[in-house]
This record gives structure tokens, C-alpha cells and sequence, in this order.
């Protein structure tokens, strides 16, 4: 009996000894031919999810809309040119107050009822009180009031490149912790096997083995249809084809960077800010004395001596002045509108950071809570390998059952997996922390 279990476990020994060198080979040569197109890096994902996103394409619309309004206004400079024509006729016209024989040879002229005009009117700004220059501020701290509205919406994205991404970590990480299990219990199944046929293993652990084996195989298939569904969602959010078999490498994440960034959104409370300065600017031009020249080339009948009955060319030149002097308090109740909503503003980001200080302080405790959980789940893996080394060993003598050396097989496995898991979730809550607090 004793050297059939010594044949046995040295057969054991041997079978572990290969699976190790061909396992090292495998990796080595998986080393060797793996390709950089199935690796995949978090930042790579963040970026191709933002730029293959449809909100991306407003930045240029916003841009081009900008570019149009700020031709128009450029325009206030250009002359203006209006081609006006009428025909009036009234029922009373001017006459001279003395009849026509009082002076010998003389008629009286009569002004005719009816009036034919044609006439080209032109107008030159020559000052115009800075509206156009500002109405151009304002059309430049708008662009980029929009464009951060949507950097504002894009930045959510890598929430949800965040889930996904470390979603497919943790399943991976259990893969292999299970393949492991997987790999163990297939190999005392082959011990367990040899045993039932030199009758030192009843049938029955065999079936309780390849029971378990089953098991995990099940588990194993679950783990990859759900591994396969995240894939394809995160290759859809971010416009990348990924392999399943694509290695997702670990981001490094240091949670105290060198240099500080705003979020996305305090930027654009501030830009919103100088958005509103802006238009106070231009309402305070509203009010801006004006200058002008003007021509009017008319064709019609009568012309400007309306006394000759006839068709002729004639025209008129000036220059004029307009000034605002009085408008009823209308431009100081749209300058205190303008810096109560600039007062709001102020409010709503201070009320933004305060949350963000709420947010970041729970994310650095849950940062310390997986700090923690992983030196202790250290301790246990190597307590639970140890456990399961003794529990192997009493398997192949006889001193305990199948179904308990499998209890405590699954014990290190689940020691494993929640140690791995632990790990992958502290750099998702360092990463979390980062995104939050805009770094990346």
C-alpha cells in the first residue's frame, strides 16, 4: 500500500514537473509572438471612446456656426447698399400762395399729385460705438462655452470605459485562478484514476471529482460568455475591435499627481463666467454714440424741385450722428441681470466643489478599505496554499476524503480569486479617484 502511494505521488511529482516546463514554454512563446494589437490599455480606451463618439463632432460644428456669426458681424463695417422704389399719389399738393396774373408772364407752377421714384441708398459706419468688437468677444467666449459643454460630456465617457475595462479584469483575473483549480483537480483526478485501478481509491472519489471537474468547467464557460458580451460593449463604446483574446494590461495609477487640473466642469463654470462679462460688455456698447455717411442716387418724377413735372436723376449726401442719451434705465437693469446670473454660476460650481470634495474623500477611503482587504487577503492565500498542500498530501494517503480535500481546494481558490480581485479593484478605485478629481 505505502509504495503504491510513493509510486503514485512520485508519478505526481514528475506530471507537475512537465506541466511547469510547458506551461513556461507556452508563456515564452506567447511572450515572443504576441502582437501590440492585443494589448489594451485603459488611456488608449478613454481616448478612442471620446474621439469616435458623435458629441465629438459638435467641437467642430460649434466652431464652424462661430466662424459664420463672426463674418455677419464683420459686416457692420461693410457699406450698405438698399435699392428702393415707390409710386405715391396724393389727393393734396403744395401751391403758391399769389395767382399767376398778379406777375405778367408768369404761371403759377403746380406740383404734380402723383411721385415716381427710384433711388440707390448707401450708408458708411464710420464709428460704431464698439458693438462689433465686442459682439465678436462674445461670439469667441461662447465657442468655448459650447466646446466645454461637450468636453463636459465626453469626460463621462471614461466612467463607463472605467466599469467595462476592470469588469474584463476581474473576470480574466478569475479565469485563471480557476484554470488553476481546473488544472489541479484534472491532475488528481489522473492520481484518483490510477488509484480506483490499483484499488486504492474507491469509484466513488472519482466521480467526486470528475464531478467537480465538471463544475468548473460550467463556471468556466459562464465566466467566458460574459467576458465575450463586455468585450463586444466596450469595443462598441470605443470603436475599437477587440479579441477575446486581447491582454488588458493593468493601469498605474498615482493617486498624487505632481500637477493639479481642473475638472471639466469647473472650467466651464469659469468660462461661463467670462461669457456673461462679455455680453456686459456689449450691452454697456448698446448705449455708444454712433457716426455715419450716407448717399441716396435717385431716378423718378418729379425730382428734388418738385415743381417740374418730369422724369430726372438726382441725389443727396450727408453724414449723421445717433446717441442714445436716455433709455429708461433698460441697460443698468440688464447689467444687474447679467451679474445676478454670474452670482449663480458662482454658486452652482461652489456647490460642484463641495460635492467633489464629498466624492474624493469617499474614493480615498474606499482606496484604503482595498489597501487593506489585499495585505490581508496575502496572509490568507499563503495560510490557505498551505492548508491545501497538507489536504493533497492526505488525499494520496488516504486520511481524508475526496470531498474534503476538494473543500479545501475551493478554499484557496476563493482565496485567490477575492485576492486578485481585491487588487484589481484598488487600482479601479485609484483610477476612479483620478478621474474624479479630472487628472485623467
Amino acid at each position: 500500500m505505502g509504495i503504491k502511494h510513493g509510486i503514485i505521488s512520485n508519478q505526481h511529482e514528475i506530471s507537475l514537473a512537465m506541466r511547469y516546463i510547458i506551461n513556461m514554454l507556452v508563456f515564452c512563446s506567447g511572450v515572443c509572438l504576441a502582437q501590440p494589437a492585443d494589448t489594451l490599455d485603459l488611456y488608449e480606451c478613454h481616448r478612442s471612446a471620446i474621439e469616435n463618439h458623435p458629441w465629438f463632432k459638435q467641437k467642430e460644428l460649434y466652431s464652424q456656426s462661430k466662424e459664420l456669426r463672426t463674418r455677419n458681424h464683420t459686416t457692420n463695417w461693410y457699406p450698405s447698399l438698399d435699392l428702393n422704389g415707390k409710386y405715391t399719389w396724393q389727393n393734396e399738393v403744395v401751391e403758391l400762395p399769389f395767382p399767376g396774373d398778379i406777375i405778367p408772364g408768369f404761371e403759377t407752377p403746380l406740383m404734380p399729385h402723383y411721385n415716381y421714384k427710384l433711388s440707390l441708398d448707401i450708408q458708411q459706419t464710420l464709428y460704431d460705438g464698439g458693438i462689433t468688437k465686442s459682439s465678436k468677444k462674445v461670439e469667441a467666449s461662447k465657442l468655448l462655452v459650447n466646446q466645454q459643454q461637450v468636453e463636459v460630456s465626453l469626460n463621462q465617457l471614461k466612467e463607463q470605459v472605467n466599469r467595462l475595462f476592470f469588469y474584463i479584469l476581474t473576470l480574466q483575473q478569475q479565469e485563471k485562478s480557476i484554470q488553476l483549480k481546473l488544472d489541479e483537480l484534472e491532475e488528481r483526478s489522473s492520481i484518483i484514476e490510477s488509484g480506483v485501478r490499483n484499488e486504492i481509491f474507491l469509484e466513488a472519489d472519482l466521480d467526486i471529482m470528475q464531478a467537480e471537474i465538471l463544475k468548473v468547467n460550467q463556471l468556466l464557460a459562464e465566466i467566458s460568455i460574459t467576458k465575450s458580451s463586455v468585450f463586444q460593449m466596450l469595443g462598441n463604446l470605443t470603436a475599437i475591435h477587440i479579441p477575446e483574446s486581447a491582454v488588458l494590461e493593468l493601469p498605474h495609477a498615482d493617486i498624487e499627481p505632481a500637477v493639479e487640473v481642473p475638472r471639466p466642469e469647473q472650467v466651464l463654470y469659469d468660462l461661463q463666467i467670462l461669457n456673461l462679462e462679455a455680453s456686459m460688455n456689449l450691452v454697456s456698447k448698446q448705449r455708444h454714440p454712433k457716426a455715419y455717411v450716407f448717399g441716396s442716387f435717385s431716378y423718378g418724377n418729379p425730382g428734388l424741385n418738385f415743381f417740374r413735372d418730369e422724369f430726372r436723376g438726382f441725389y443727396v449726401v450727408g453724414a449723421g450722428l445717433k446717441w442714445n442719451i436716455w433709455d429708461w434705465s433698460n441697460t443698468s437693469r440688464s447689467r444687474q441681470d447679467i451679474t445676478i446670473q454670474q452670482e449663480i454660476i458662482r454658486s452652482q460650481k461652489a456647490a460642484f466643489d463641495k460635492n467633489l470634495d464629498i466624492q474624493l474623500a469617499e474614493k480615498l477611503a474606499e482606496i484604503a478599505k482595498y489597501e487593506e482587504a489585499v495585505r490581508r487577503d496575502k496572509e490568507i492565500v499563503v495560510l490557505r496554499s498551505k492548508i491545501s498542500r497538507s489536504a493533497a498530501s492526505q488525499l494520496e494517503n488516504g486520511v481524508i476524503t475526496t470531498t474534503d480535500y476538494i473543500t479545501e481546494l475551493n478554499a484557496e481558490t476563493e482565496a485567490r480569486i477575492r485576492l486578485e480581485t481585491h487588487r484589481i479593484q484598488l487600482v479601479q478605485a485609484q483610477i476612479n479617484y483620478l478621474t474624479t478629481k479630472g487628472i485623467i
